[in-house]
């Protein structure tokens, strides 16, 4: 890992700096205009996560004036590197087909989002952060927030049913009225156990490859 402060303070001044463009993007700014249901789609909610984390950790960093680790909530951490990945490989695997390569290349709040900021986060983890000391139930408990937004979506799609000024569904895996019980169920049991089984690959890789190099004293060290 990485424990120069300098590296880390520069590293999350970059982050958010590229986060703001995405933050605005996300609200419609770029198009000018705002967007409505902007706090709809798991990709915002997730950076907006992710982008709170990395303030946090930035303040924290500046505050400890060492070269000491600064780990910040690392129970907290792996659950929102797990909901970025999420963001990554669901955009990127079964949403960016719908898309044309310059209408995917060409939007800047489209690769911030998806791509860029989601690639950052990971890294930090990587890069920043003890390794060794993950837990097995992790990757269970990286699923509570991914779910929740599933039921606060289906709840909301029963309370503004037939609505045409908002997104119901902005998912097709998540359209029940397309999809049924049925197909909805098996698209959200599916993606979870994948998530869940990527969240122990992170957790075998943290203790087996970043902890390995930790023991064997091949630490990064910027001077």
């Amino acid at each position: 890992m990485i424990k120069n402060r300098v590296a880390q303070i520069v590293y999350y001044s970059i982050y958010l700096t590229i986060a703001v463009f995405g933050l605005l993007s996300s609200l419609g700014y770029f198009s000018k205009s705002f967007s409505t249901d902007f706090y709809v789609f798991y990709t915002n909610l997730s950076n907006y996560f992710c982008m709170v984390m990395i303030i946090i950790q930035l303040v924290k960093r500046v505050k400890n004036k060492t070269n000491e680790a600064t780990d910040t909530a690392p129970r907290i951490k792996f659950i929102s590197v797990i909901m970025i990945l999420v963001t990554f490989l669901v955009y990127n695997i079964l949403l960016a087909k719908d898309s044309s390569v310059a209408e995917y290349f060409l939007s800047p709040g489209n690769l911030i989002m998806h791509l860029i900021l989601p690639i950052l986060y990971i890294l930090d983890w990587v890069l920043f952060y003890t390794h060794g000391k993950t837990k097995w139930y992790y990757p269970l408990i990286s699923t509570i927030l991914p779910l929740g937004y599933v039921v606060w979506i289906v709840v909301r799609s029963f309370i503004l049913k037939g609505a045409t000024w908002t997104t119901i569904y902005p998912y097709f895996f998540l359209n029940i009225e397309k999809l049924g019980w049925g197909g909805f169920f098996a698209w959200v049991f599916g993606l979870v156990a994948i998530f869940i089984a990527i969240g122990y690959l992170f957790v075998l890789i943290d203790k087996k490859c970043f902890n390995a190099k930790n023991n064997n004293k091949k630490e990064i060290k910027i001077d």
